[in-house]
Parts: C-alpha cells; sequence; structure tokens
C-alpha cells in the first residue's frame, strides 16, 4: 500500500447489549460468550418458520430501536428502513465522537465503504408497498443514507462478498485514501438475523453448529453459530492525522484482497490464496513474519474450515526461532457476525495492540486434532497475554468469504504522539443535544465521568468536549475551573435543575475554543430511541 492508514476512531455494537469499546474490550478479555437465544421479537413474529433448526447465536439487544428524530427520519419512514441502515446511522455518528472530529469539519472529503450482505427486513414489510421500501432496504442506500445524512460528500460504497465484506471494504477505504479520493473514511459493516430465511439457508449447508456453540480451533469444534453486529472504523492517512493532531489508535500498514480461485467446490478454501495473500501484503508492508505477535484469524469454528486457514497460517507466519505468535478469533464471543466479522475482528486486534494484551480464546479447551502446531511458534491463548518484547510488535486480522473473496490486513502500534501543545486551563465547554431529554441524559453521562476523573485531565476533557462534538439544538455552557464544579453543575442540569454555572447558548452563539488540541474518550451521546418495525409478511 505504501501510506500508512491511522484509525482515529472506532465504534460498535455486539451481542450481550455491548454498545461501546469498553464493554466490548472487557467481554474479549474476560473470554465472555456473548450468544444466547434467540429474541421474543424474531421468534414470536415468524413463528413455526424457525421449528427444527438451531437458533442459538450473538444477537443484538433491541434491534428494531433507532432514534429517527435525530437523523431527521419520519416514524413511517424509519419502520419501512432496514434496521441494518439504522444501525449504520448510529454507529458512524459514534465513530466521530470516538475520534474527536466534528462531522461538518470534515463532511466533504469523507468516503462511506460499507459491508452489508442480509435482506431479511424485507420479510417484514407487508402492505402496500411505498416510495421508502426500496430506498429503505437495497444495499447502496446503506452507505448512501449515512452519506445523506451526514453531508459527506466523498466515495461511496456498499459491498458484499459475503463474509468477508467488511474487510473488504476497510481494504477498499484505504486504497481510496491512499488515491486522495478522500481525506476521511469510514468503513465497516453491520449484520442482523431477522428473519428465517437465511438461517435455513445456512443449515442446509452443514456449517452450523448443531450444539449453538462457536469453537474456534477447538478439539469440539462443528460449526458455527450465526451473530449479529455493526462496526465501523474514522480512518486518515497517518500523515494527516498528525498533522491535525487526532488520536491514533493503530496504524494499517497494508491491506490485500484475492479469491480462492478454481478449488474442489465453490466454497472450498484454498490454502495456498490465503497464504499468498499473507505473503503479498506483508511484502508490500515492509513487515516480516516475525514481526507480527498476533494474528486475529477468520476461526469460524469448523473442524474443516480451522485446520486449512492454520495450514496457510502456519506457511506464512509459523517461525522456528522461539519467538510465539499468538492466533485467536473474535467469533467464540460473538457467533460469525458475517458482513461485520472481518472489522468486529480488526477492532479486536487495534484494542489488543492499544492495551498491550492479547486477549484469551473464548470458548477453547484442546486444539482441533486435525492441526498440528508444533514447532511452528503458534498458540491459542488460554489467558491473557502481555504484548512484550519477546512478541513482535505487530498485529494482523484476515476475513475470507464464503464467495470465496479473500482479505487480509496488518497493523502496527500507534507510533509516539506529537509533542503536545499546551493545553490551557478550561473555563468551561459545552454541551448540547437534539433533544432536551437528550440533553439531560448526556449532563448526567458527564456528570459521572467528571467525577471520577482527576483535575490534571480536565483541560483534555473540556478540549475534546469544545472541539471534538458536533454542536446540537439544544445547548449550554458549564462554566468551571475544575471537574468537581463542572460534575454539580451537570447534576444539577440532569435533574431538572437551574444552576448558576449553566446558562443556556443562543442558537449562533460562539464558544471560546482552547487552542491546542486534546482527545480523550467522552461518554457517547444518549440515543432516545423508541420501537419502530413493520408487521412480518
Amino acid at each position: 500500500m505504501g501510506t500508512p492508514i491511522a484509525v482515529v476512531g472506532m465504534a460498535v455494537r455486539a451481542p450481550g447489549g455491548i454498545a461501546d469499546l469498553d464493554a466490548y474490550w472487557s467481554a474479549i478479555l474476560h473470554a465472555r460468550d456473548l450468544t444466547g437465544d434467540l429474541p421474543a421479537d424474531r421468534r414470536d413474529a415468524f413463528g413455526a418458520a424457525w421449528d427444527g433448526m438451531v437458533t442459538r447465536g450473538g444477537y443484538l439487544d433491541a434491534a428494531f430501536d433507532f432514534d429517527p428524530k435525530f437523523f431527521g427520519i419520519a416514524p413511517k419512514e424509519a419502520r419501512a428502513l432496514d434496521p441494518q441502515h439504522r444501525l449504520l446511522l448510529e454507529v458512524a455518528w459514534e465513530a466521530f465522537e470516538h475520534a474527536a472530529i466534528p462531522v461538518s469539519a470534515v463532511a466533504a472529503s469523507t468516503g462511506v465503504f460499507v459491508g452489508i450482505t442480509g435482506r431479511d427486513y424485507w420479510q417484514w414489510l407487508s402492505g402496500d408497498p411505498n416510495s421508502y421500501w426500496t430506498i429503505g432496504n437495497g444495499h447502496a442506500f446503506a452507505a448512501g443514507r449515512v452519506a445523506y445524512t451526514l453531508g459527506l460528500g466523498g466515495p461511496v460504497f456498499a459491498l458484499d462478498t459475503a463474509c468477508s465484506s467488511s474487510l473488504v471494504s476497510v481494504h477498499t477505504a484505504c486504497r481510496a485514501l491512499v488515491a486522495g479520493d478522500c481525506d476521511v473514511a469510514l468503513a465497516g459493516g453491520v449484520n442482523l438475523v431477522l428473519a428465517p430465511g437465511t438461517t435455513r439457508a445456512v443449515a442446509q449447508t452443514g456449517a452450523l453448529s448443531p450444539q449453538g456453540r462457536s469453537r474456534p480451533f477447538d478439539a469440539d469444534a462443528n460449526g458455527f453459530v450465526r451473530g449479529e453486529g455493526c462496526g465501523l472504523l474514522l480512518l486518515k492517512r497517518l500523515a494527516d492525522a498528525r498533522r491535525d493532531r487526532d488520536r491514533v489508535l493503530a496504524v494499517i500498514g497494508g491491506t490485500g484482497i484475492n479469491h480462492d480461485g478454481r478449488t474442489a467446490t465453490f466454497t472450498t478454501p484454498n490454502v495456498s490464496a490465503q497464504a499468498g495473500l499473507i505473503d503479498t501484503v506483508l511484502a508490500a508492508a515492509g513487515v516480516s513474519a516475525r514481526d507480527v505477535g498476533y494474528h486475529e484469524a477468520h476461526g469460524t469454528g469448523t473442524p474443516l474450515g480451522d485446520p486449512a486457514e492454520l495450514e496457510a497460517v502456519v506457511a506464512a507466519l509459523g517461525r522456528r526461532d522461539g519467538r510465539p505468535l499468538y492466533v485467536g478469533s473474535v467469533k467464540g464471543n460473538l457467533g460469525h457476525t458475517e458482513s461485520a466479522a472481518g472489522v468486529l475482528g480488526l477492532v479486536k486486534a487495534v484494542l489488543c495492540l492499544h492495551h498491550r494484551t492479547i486477549a484469551p480464546q473464548a470458548n477453547y479447551r484442546a486444539l482441533n486434532p486435525r492441526v498440528d502446531l508444533s514447532g511452528t511458534g503458534i498458540e491459542i491463548p488460554g489467558s491473557p497475554v502481555p504484548w512484550d518484547d519477546r512478541l513482535g510488535p505487530c498485529a494482523s486480522t484476515s476475513s475470507y468469504g464464503m464467495s470465496g473473496t479473500n482479505a487480509f490486513a496488518v497493523l502496527s502500534p500507534a507510533p509516539p504522539p506529537e509533542p503536545a501543545a499546551a493545553v490551557p486551563a478550561p473555563r468551561g465547554f459545552p454541551v448540547s443535544a437534539a433533544t432536551p431529554g437528550a440533553l439531560a441524559e448526556l449532563a448526567g453521562r458527564y456528570a459521572a465521568h467528571l467525577a471520577a476523573l482527576p483535575g490534571a485531565d480536565y483541560p483534555a476533557f473540556a478540549s475534546t468536549a469544545t472541539g471534538g462534538r458536533t454542536r446540537l439544538k439544544h445547548a449550554v455552557w458549564v462554566e468551571a475551573a475544575d471537574p468537581g464544579g463542572a460534575a454539580t453543575a451537570l447534576a444539577a442540569l440532569a435533574a431538572g435543575e437551574t444552576h448558576p454555572a449553566v446558562r443556556a447558548l443562543g442558537a449562533d452563539e460562539p464558544v471560546p475554543v482552547p487552542p491546542g488540541r486534546a482527545v480523550v474518550s467522552l461518554p457517547g451521546y444518549p440515543w432516545q430511541r423508541g420501537t419502530y418495525l413493520s408487521a412480518p409478511v
């Protein structure tokens, strides 16, 4: 690729009620199995059509809930809008917030690259078709709606290569950044399981676990379970991110894609194609196999797919110099999230790099007997592993589609930040939201965050809150010189009480933006969701 790409923001949704990166990392670090029973709203809607199938999987909570008013969408349109599209809108906003980049600051030069395969919501649409059906459910509109709603002017793609869709989207976004087609890219994927038809079709391939458990690399592995999720990365060229003093979470040194070509059957993996792709990307990125300390594998937990993949990993990344390579798969936690799988694995790899810890493999007891890793340096981690100097400094991730399209990416740690410009002691900061209720809820979140914030970190908090958030309709200024005073004022606002340190801001009233730029994580926007669905046909 030649041009390093910075990951400056991330946002996720995952099973088990996970709606932020801290919860995602905690679940992975503790090897939690986040799969469970099919939600009642899905089962009740289609009744006996689910009978005879293993429906245990990794499901999101409240998949039909949405905050349409925030995005200017009428309730009638919201009901016709595929919940996958709704999810992308919310997670896109959260990725910009995590990067502390107001959307309007980069909108004209931002591209959108979305992996998406499912079309289940068509089966929920009943009655007379209306103008919202097609634009609410076609794949092209999943990416296009994000760009339209946020006013983004770069290239916009929806990509479907089956299970590798989201990592192919990241690859495509990186290529667009390198080519100068955009200066910022939003890339990732989404997957929801909303109707029984696709699950039945997948079950007929024999790929699903009869016991409803995903056990990557394990001796008891007998298939995967379907999973839901969404992940989006906000990407910039590294040089631009450093110029703009963005927080860099990790650096994508190279990506690549290829195809299995002609194999025994259409869905049979090709070991040489997988290994060749890894070799090609590493060479282009200037990374040697021994530089990779952790590899996030596709790792579906199928008894034949895992051995083929590990054979390719051994061929491309194995080593005999005593330096270990740890291999894992987040599908042990989430199930197989299909068109979101690659990006959710990539997010895991970024978090492992960021926390300098390799997470243990969920649902792993003993190695698949069809696999021999002796003398290769490759290990499946059974407990957290500190990422110390005995490991290579880089991480990599693979994603393979049932379509035959393979994707691979290699990551390096974030470089040391540029010397920070002094952030002066703050006078205060703004807080804004789309509705009064959301403003009160966000004030409460900020108050709880500030109550535990050391005084030395307050300037960075105020800098991020002032320069790193989009100004919304209902806004206040909180006058406070320290986190304790700010927390007290915000608690009053959250309770609906007046406070002398809090005053409403006029629609066009400017706020003082401190010099310098600091980026820290703040509580996310409190979506004011309701349930929006149609009765299934």
